[in-house]
């Protein structure tokens, strides 16, 4: 079984799938984004200590998606219906 699963997503139907698949691609864009001017920022201050701006190690799996859904879930991040 998937954690959290589609239903909890869509808080019971009140957030449409799609809406919930455009909202969980945009979170996954902008985590990979940040990740990788994580990755970028890092290897300009390979030489000296660099302590990351955003830090992902709290959540199991490091994917950009699996982060999104997980964010979603916690109510980190909310999608806004419009309409």
């Amino acid at each position: 079984m998937l954690y959290p699963s589609v239903q909890q997503l869509t808080h019971n139907g009140e957030i449409n799938r799609y809406r919930l698949v455009i909202a969980t691609a945009k979170c996954a864009r902008h985590i990979n984004d940040e990740m990788e001017q994580e990755h970028i920022n890092a290897e300009k201050h390979k030489d000296m200590e660099y302590a990351p701006r955003v830090d992902f190690s709290a959540y199991p799996v490091q994917k950009p998606v699996s982060i999104a859904v997980a964010k979603l879930a916690d109510g980190e991040y909310h999608i806004q219906n419009h309409g």
